[in-house]
């Protein structure tokens, strides 16, 4: 039975996950108090639940696009996996990412080269987040990545499960 691939979430959907369920409470907020009427007194005016409502709904809709795109991306990478072909690429380097920070701890990412033959063109590719520094347990300098050959958006899947022994953590 092979393993199933994980095509990983990038920080943008990350937030997206965040944005869209408190964009949706505060424009149901904005929408019961509205409904219910507790903005008809001089005290409570209505641009206070027409400002919470708004506020709501740009949360939203920001949240809902970073998903959106996030779940294209993954898409993208699934079916380059699925229906493409792959490359081997030579593995550049293994970096923490310091601007990413999820649970307290900087993922790494494995970043990969492939020149084109036919071009001479270099393209960088990079893994999935990875919570565990993986330096010295590469078992190739070369990694597949699949590409699909009907998206020109050179999108690429590197399969770093490829290379890398299964990995437990504990504690």
């Amino acid at each position: 039975m092979e393993k199933k691939r994980k095509f990983g979430w990038t920080a943008l959907g990350i937030i997206g996950m965040a944005f869209a369920p408190i964009g949706a409470i505060f424009l149901a907020l904005g929408i019961a108090f509205r409904h219910f009427g507790v903005g008809k007194s001089a005290e409570d005016p209505e641009i206070f639940l027409l400002v919470f409502g708004g506020v709501g709904l740009i949360f939203l809709l920001i949240g809902l696009g970073l998903l959106y795109a996030d779940l294209r991306r993954r898409a993208r990478m699934r079916r380059a996996y699925e229906g493409g072909y792959y490359v081997m690429a030579k593995v550049a380097g293994i970096r923490q990412k310091r601007n990413v920070s999820i649970n307290g701890q900087n993922p790494f990412q494995v970043e990969a080269h492939y020149t084109d033959p036919g071009t001479g063109v270099v393209h960088v590719y990079y893994s999935r987040y990875l919570y565990t520094d993986v330096s010295g347990l590469l078992t190739s300098d070369e990694v597949p990545v699949y590409l699909d050959r009907s998206d020109d958006t050179g999108t690429g899947f590197v399969d770093i499960d490829a290379i890398l022994p299964e990995i437990r953590v504990h504690g």
